[in-house]
């Protein structure tokens, strides 16, 4: 497997113009998408709000008024929250994109990271942007509370509202029980059609917009990229920039494909209680509780109504109707601030275990993949490892723990809906387990078509141009593909219409069995109408209406659970993946170990891999000081013998000696923070200038300039803005104010503080910066004279000024003797330093 090459970040404008204008689009295409789907329930929205307020206002007359009032009046406060959720989700979309833009400069930097044993301060810098994240994730989890406050305590509040004002009005008007039935049932139809009311508003505008967008793209020949993307301000948080979706897309259904081949795959349940455990099992226990009272208060609620409608018949007298009146009204008042304060207690708990859990799995899954060997990272594409941190994570802190809670509540009212009816007519049992059975048939096909759907998207996901292209594309090419990628969303779309075509198939045959239990319920009632009170009655038909809208909710939210669970279980995968060597376990070293810098390389092999040659029965010493060239014709070879150093790769035998100590006994960051290497292609990380030289903070800035004046950077240090502080930014033109060449002399600078005992030197890129190497040369020969130097290249030339010359040839060392005497002497040697010659003449 050859390693991953990083895509390029200098692509030329057409392509990132053509795949940021073709994502666009396609995002558009999806808006308007939406609200054609959302087009019956627009156009169904007046009939359905003349219907309801018809048919209350026969049964309540004027008093009906106050509920819509009341609705009217919540529903600026439920917008107002809205745009409040709106802003904050913007907000975190930039942090977000911060934090991503870290973890891509970590993955895409991994190895110069590993080899400068900088992962801790990696990590403490990623966990810092998580923090913010989980701050504003923490605030968004309160301000959701709200929601559920309208969506379960409302419908109670208003219909109680309407059924107090109907008693208050008139002291002759007492309740019946179709008139709690009709309040119960209509007002909870009602609730959702006001306080969609802002959502379709947005959409109507977010869709009006698109279509101008779509309209300019399809007229206009010249299209300029830049009036076409959308405002941010304006939109919703998913139309800020961010990964394609469908490649996005791709990536989720390639985990599940590649989740279930695993060994360690155990199914959604397995991946459940993954997330339960770090959830928290006692933040697990108050929701559940939580949930529990609001249904029990809920049961609570509407059995009292349909109980005052029968103690209203026994009432002797006006006094006695009045007393009774108000006890009823203050019951259904305390009950309803109890519904609240557990509804709020619900909301809390899951926010707390939701962001417990999300802080708990990032730090697992950080750790996990900074402790992976570097030939896995080498090996596995950076976005994949991306789209694990970034989208995966979103759906584990955001969807999931709504879903449970959404599941929860689901099963817990469905199931109170049975007690209740079989608890009233209990002839209802034996239609029970044939009902179970029909339900749970169409949940079970369901679940696994929606899993063939899944799989079959993947397999029409297109790939985004933007991202993975590794070379320049040609405008024709880009053509082609943004032609091709437009041909796979085309057929991703008709995969996803058959997806929502699946979930309609779902919901009729669920009212099919809706229907049938409704059937029973009713002809139950009849059989056992001279026995029971008509409130009661009401009370076992309001809750077989209720239940409908808990089977849909419960049988699309087990699905999208049973997706969601996956990148848990994926993220516990890595987790159980084989890691490198302990950081700082093994044997320990001496303390000032090591102090003379001496080399040696006994019988040392290693098995051929991805970032490493075969090494065979090297051997060889270097004494303490010695300046050493390593030449070889291949640059894997000189690649191998720093993995071999650094221990990215593990020695099958023999050994590597520093002072006399084996490195295998030595943890690794213990190791590679006393070896110290200045690579062809420097890197300098995102930050500042000085935690680019000293990241732990471990020496005074007097040292960090007395150092960087001995390396001739104080003065260009001094010149830049903030000085040591001034901020790097992890792009190609970032660094302009730094040469190739005076990057490897910060490397040099990095080797100073660190009192270098060992230095590996790599051969300078031939368009890199003369002047500055001539001067690394000789710092390093001045300032290092008892550091043992290593100066790995393919040029003889460059290595004529050492101490001695190791040859190395198809992992074995077959020369290492001063440049003169190998010249005389030697045979691959003088033939690779003619080979030079012949090259430079």
């Amino acid at each position: 497997m050859q390693p991953y090459l990083a895509p390029s970040t200098n692509s030329p404008p057409h392509q990132t113009h053509s795949a940021t204008l073709l994502s666009q689009m396609l995002v558009e295409v999806d808006q308007i998408a939406e609200l054609v789907a959302n087009l019956p329930w627009l156009i169904s929205f007046p009939v359905r709000v003349v219907l309801c307020v018809g048919i209350l206002w026969i049964e309540l007359g004027p008093a009906l008024l106050v509920g819509p009032a009341l609705l009217l009046f919540l529903t600026p406060v439920h917008s107002s929250l809205e745009r409040r959720i709106k802003l904050l989700q913007c907000s975190q979309v930039t942090i977000r994109k911060a934090s991503e833009n870290l973890i891509k400069e970590m993955l895409h930097e991994i190895k110069a990271l590993k080899l400068l044993a900088w992962e801790v301060f990696f990590q403490y810098r990623v966990a810092e942007a998580w923090e913010r994240e989980l701050e504003t994730l923490q605030v968004l989890g309160y301000l959701t509370s709200f929601s559920m406050l309208s969506r379960i305590c409302i419908p109670y509040l208003v219909c109680l509202s309407s059924l107090g004002a109907f008693v208050l009005m008139d002291d002759g008007n007492v309740l019946t029980p179709s008139q709690v039935f009709m309040c119960l049932c209509l007002f909870r139809l009602l609730l959702p059609l006001f306080l969609k009311l802002h959502t379709l508003s947005t959409l109507l505008k977010q869709t009006k917009q698109s279509l101008c967008r779509l309209e300019e793209f399809l007229i206009f020949e010249n299209l300029d990229i830049k009036n076409c993307h959308s405002h941010p301000s304006q939109d919703s948080p998913s139309r800020f920039p961010q990964h394609c979706v469908r490649c996005n897309n791709k990536n989720h259904h390639e985990t599940e494909r590649e989740l279930e081949q695993l060994p360690a795959y155990k199914g959604t349940g397995g991946a459940l209680r993954q997330y339960l455990r770090v959830f928290g099992f006692h933040w697990v226990i108050l929701t559940m509780l939580a949930q529990l009272g609001v249904c029990i208060v809920c049961v609570a609620q509407d059995g009292l109504l349909f109980m005052w409608t029968a103690e209203a018949k026994e009432v002797q007298g006006l006094e006695e109707w009045k007393e009774l009146r108000n006890s009823r009204l203050s019951v259904c008042t305390l009950l309803g601030l109890l519904q609240a304060l557990l509804v709020c207690w619900a909301a809390y708990c899951l926010n707390c275990g939701s962001i417990r859990a999300s802080q708990s799995l990032q730090c697992e899954l950080l750790s996990s993949v900074l402790h992976l060997p570097l030939s896995v990272h080498l090996t596995t594409e950076p976005p994949h490892l991306l789209c694990m941190f970034t989208q995966n994570m979103y759906v584990i802190e955001e969807q999931l723990p709504e879903q449970l809670h959404t599941w929860g509540s689901c099963l817990l009212q469905i199931m109170a809906s049975i007690l209740l009816i079989t608890y009233i007519i209990p002839v209802f049992s034996l239609a029970l387990c044939p009902l179970t059975f029909l339900f749970l048939t169409v949940l079970s096909h369901y679940s696994s078509v929606q899993k063939h759907v899944r799989y079959t998207s993947s397999i029409f996901s297109p790939v985004c141009v933007k991202q993975h292209s590794r070379h320049p594309v040609s405008p024709h090419m880009c053509e082609e593909l943004c032609l091709n990628h437009s041909l796979q969303d085309s057929q991703n779309l008709q995969v996803q219409h058959k997806s929502i075509d699946m979930e309609r198939w779902a919901l009729l045959r669920l009212d099919i069995v809706y229907a049938i239990s409704l059937f029973l319920i009713s002809l139950a009632l009849l059989d056992s109408a001279d026995s029971l009170d008509a409130g009661i009655i009401a009370l076992a038909l309001a809750y077989g209406f209720n239940v409908r809208e808990a089977m849909h909710q419960f049988t699309v939210t087990s699905a999208e659970t049973v997706k969601n669970a996956l990148m848990v279980q994926r993220i516990c995968v890595y987790s159980k993946l084989e890691k490198e060597a302990e950081w700082t376990g093994g044997g320990r070293a001496p303390p000032d170990w090591p102090q003379k810098g001496e080399l040696e390389f006994v019988h040392y092999g290693t098995e051929e891999g991805a970032i490493s040659p075969a090494f065979r029965g090297l051997s060889f010493s270097i004494c303490k000081g010695e300046k050493v060239g390593v030449i070889s014709r291949e640059k894997a070879e000189t690649d191998g013998l720093i993995s071999c150093l650094f221990r990215a790769v593990e020695a099958s035998c023999g050994a590597v000696l520093i002072d006399g100590v084996n490195i295998a006994s030595v943890g690794l960051h213990t190791l590679r923070s006393h070896l110290h290497l200045i690579p062809q292609v420097p890197v300098l990380f995102s930050g500042s200038l000085r935690a680019n030289i000293d990241p732990f903070a471990w020496c005074s800035d007097a040292q960090v300039w007395q150092v960087l004046e001995l390396c001739q950077l104080k003065e260009k240090a001094q010149q830049l803005q903030g000085q040591l502080l001034h901020p790097i930014q992890p792009s190609s033109t970032a660094h302009s104010f730094l040469s190739s060449g005076q990057k490897r002399l910060l490397c040099l600078v990095r080797a100073l503080l660190g009192k270098a005992r060992l230095l590996l030197v790599e051969e300078a890129l031939l368009s890199g910066d003369s002047e500055s190497e001539h001067l690394l040369q000789q710092l390093v020969l001045t300032l290092l004279p008892e550091c043992t130097v290593l100066w790995l290249s393919q040029n003889p030339n460059s290595v004529m000024h050492t101490d001695r010359v190791l040859v190395l040839d198809a992992g074995h060392a077959v020369e290492f003797d001063s440049p003169s005497i190998l010249i005389q002497q030697g045979t691959l040697f003088r033939q690779l330093l003619q080979e030079s010659q012949r090259g430079n003449v």
